[in-house]
């Protein structure tokens, strides 16, 4: 019988199979998500209303590398590490646009690298929720693609505490702990002394963070070279700066600001003085409930220190010290970062605190989704927080539309003055000195100077010299538009489209006035050659004895002619007192008068002195025209009104002349006397048997 049973070799044999380890789950990579839409929404909503000009500050940081522009005056509290930043960008190209364009790709890369750091002690969820709700603020986005330093504190300080934290077990951690420090204290010196602190302290009195001790006294004492250096080359020394830092910021000193900070939550971006009520209280939970998170976060971990402990403390994850100095370090630190702040100045601007809100959003992550994990039900509140956490990121992209707009309508206006200027004839080498001279001279190509102020770098001697050398505008604004004395004597155009006047000097100006006579189209200056004006005082500077003249035919009589301006553009004429005070020509009116109303829609104006009793016009008939600006500034109404006494309430214009015109009988002749600004006088004179007018100028 044949045996059908196979051999025993060849039987099948299932073969072993290799071991593969479990592949370790792989998370969403929620960070980069985060990282990516913080870039999204910069591109998107804040560079196409700020790529067209520098605000301030930011020009004086640019203008400090720039090698097309003169570097604006350097306060001695900046610091130069932003103008390191952007230096190798402002090298290669004069665009806004691409540097802020740069600059939203590289602050967002540095918000996934600095919170990244966080990854291995935190979980990938928690960090992408702490980036998210840091970069979800109004503040951080607008700050993105800005040259400003609070932004790069902000994320650097997130990174210098997590690399402290890691450089107990990672020695590598601690070059990083040195090199982030050092960036910080670069980029902003005093933060960076204040973000240290705390470190410091924590490294002395925990064993375990003594390692970090050498790499934070080392990355401050790097970082600090460069301000250290120029302190001792500029100032006379570190206690030398920090003095005239303190002038400069207005007397560092006890001052309670928390109320200023409430005031700004949703702007304006620079509050000083800080008078600004609360816009949009109902925007403000997320600031408000800040504190309030940050306590409970720490409450959380000081309860449940020993679950906290064993998550972070997991195999295959080094230990960074007690679990609660996760929560509570970035609170310590945070707080340290906001008391020169809320404590020791008294104005306020929303980004002083971006390096408070960036530690604290690590904590309150933290609480969010250990609030969701201990949830019987965990689906509905993680649906409920994100719901809250949703509404938030809308409010603060209400807030941040807005101020966008708003710093496209500031900075825009410093682009439009600076074009001004250029029609005016100020080229490089040329002098920009006033009211926002600064930013307005950074994008005309001219240098800056202030006589007074926080940017205080010339004297008014030293000024009136160098402005007999060079092209040099004094700028001022509309609410205050009479310029300082030294000035009394220049020429006022008008920017068109902005504020601001400008003020040249007597010859700058006849120079300005001769070439448009030479180009044979005097209008090529448009609205400018029209709103050519000066102060009273000015005409007395240039014009004394014509200007007696005049002053004495007006005093002659109290009431004269005053002629405006209707809203059909039809005159109006009516009766006026002209008062002479303060080195100015003063109209006073009544409340809601036909006349006040009118200088107040469009401020041109005539006046015509009393002839007197009879035709012989005694003295001459003279007219004075113009601008009639009206005065707001609470301080000057209050002097006149000591001075005067009139009926109250009243309206006050300051006058502005374009042309002074007085017509005589001299003799025979006929004597027609003009004087504009800038200009001299120019006498005319016709006899009775003239049939042409013989012009001369002069006196």
């Amino acid at each position: 019988m044949e045996n059908t049973a196979a051999p025993a070799a060849a039987t099948s044999r299932p073969r072993p199979q290799p071991f593969e380890p479990a592949r370790p789950r792989r998370h969403a990579p929620w960070l980069g998500l985060v990282a990516a839409g913080y870039a999204l929404v910069q591109l998107l909503v804040v560079i196409p209303h700020t790529a067209h000009a520098l605000g301030w500050d930011e020009s004086v940081y640019v203008s400090q590398v720039d090698p097309r522009n003169p570097a604006a005056y350097f306060s001695a509290p900046r610091s130069r590490g932003i103008s390191m930043l952007v230096a190798p960008v402002v090298a290669v190209t004069s665009s806004v646009t691409v540097l802020r364009v740069l600059l939203a790709v590289l602050s967002a890369a540095a918000l996934y690298a600095a919170f990244r750091v966080w990854r291995r002690m935190l979980g990938p969820g928690t960090v992408a929720l702490a980036a998210l709700l840091f970069a979800g603020l109004w503040i951080t986005q607008i700050s993105g693609p800005s040259v400003m330093p609070n932004l790069w504190v902000a994320i650097g300080a997130v990174a210098a505490l997590g690399w402290f934290l890691r450089a107990s077990a990672e020695r590598n951690a601690r070059w990083w702990l040195a090199a982030v420090i050092a960036g910080v204290t670069l980029v902003r010196t005093p933060d960076g002394g204040w973000l240290a602190l705390p470190l410091l302290g924590a490294a002395v009195a925990v064993r375990a963070w003594r390692p970090a001790l050498p790499a934070l006294l080392g990355g401050l004492v790097l970082g600090a070279a460069q301000w250290v250096g120029e302190a001792y080359a500029r100032f006379g020394g570190v206690l030398d700066r920090l003095r005239v830092s303190s002038d400069v910021e207005g007397g560092m000193g006890l001052h309670f600001n928390v109320g200023a900070a409430l005031r700004s939550l949703n702007g304006p971006q620079l509050c000083r003085p800080c008078e600004v009520p609360l816009r949009h209280p109902e925007l403000t939970v997320w600031w408000l409930a800040l504190p309030l998170l940050t306590a409970a976060a720490i409450v959380v971990a000081v309860r449940d220190r020993r679950d906290r402990r064993d998550r972070v403390a997991r195999p295959g994850a080094p230990h960074h010290g007690h679990p609660l100095a996760l929560t509570v370090l970035p609170t310590v630190c945070a707080a340290s970062l906001a008391v020169p702040y809320l404590l020791l100045i008294g104005y306020f601007a929303p980004r002083f605190l971006m390096p408070s809100y960036a530690l604290l959003a690590l904590p309150v992550a933290e609480l969010v989704l250990r609030t969701v994990k201990a949830a019987r039900s965990p689906q509905p509140v993680a649906v409920a927080l994100g719901v809250v956490i949703t509404l938030q990121l809308a409010s603060q992209h209400v807030v941040l539309g807005h101020l966008a707009a708003q710093s496209e309508k500031v900075n825009g206006d410093y682009r439009t003055a600076a074009e001004g200027l250029r029609r005016l004839g100020l080229r490089p080498p040329c002098l920009v000195v006033g009211d926002r001279a600064l930013p307005i001279a950074y994008h005309a190509g001219c240098a800056s100077a202030q006589t007074s102020g926080n940017n205080r770098s010339i004297t008014p001697a030293a000024l009136v010299l160098r402005s007999a050398r060079e092209p040099t505008a004094l700028l001022t604004h509309r609410s205050r538009p009479r310029p300082p004395a030294y000035a009394q004597t220049w020429v006022a155009f008008r920017l068109p489209g902005t504020g601001w006047t400008a003020h040249l000097p007597p010859d700058q100006a006849r120079e300005l006035q001769s070439r448009q006579k030479v180009s044979g189209n005097p209008g090529s200056m448009g609205p400018m050659t029209t709103a050519t004006t000066t102060s009273w005082a000015g005409f007395e500077a240039a014009e004394p004895e014509f200007s007696a003249v005049v002053r004495e035919r007006f005093q002659r009589y109290p009431h004269h002619v005053l002629a405006t301006v209707r809203r059909d553009g039809s005159p109006r004429v009516t009766g006026l007192e002209a008062d002479f005070r303060f080195g100015e020509l003063w109209l006073g009116m009544m409340p809601d008068s036909r006349k006040a109303l009118d200088l107040r829609r469009d401020p041109r104006f005539a006046m015509h002195a009393n002839p007197g009793p009879d035709t012989g016009m005694d003295g001459g008939d003279v007219r004075v025209s113009g601008r009639a600006v009206e005065v707001t500034d609470r301080e000057t109404l209050a002097r006149y009104a000591e001075a005067v006494h009139p009926p109250e309430p009243f309206h006050l214009f300051r006058v502005e002349l374009t042309e002074v015109v007085r017509t005589a009988v001299e003799g025979e002749e006929l004597v027609l006397q003009t004087w504009r600004p800038g200009d001299v006088v120019r006498t005319t004179r016709r006899g009775s048997d003239d049939t042409a007018w013989r012009a001369e100028s002069g006196s």
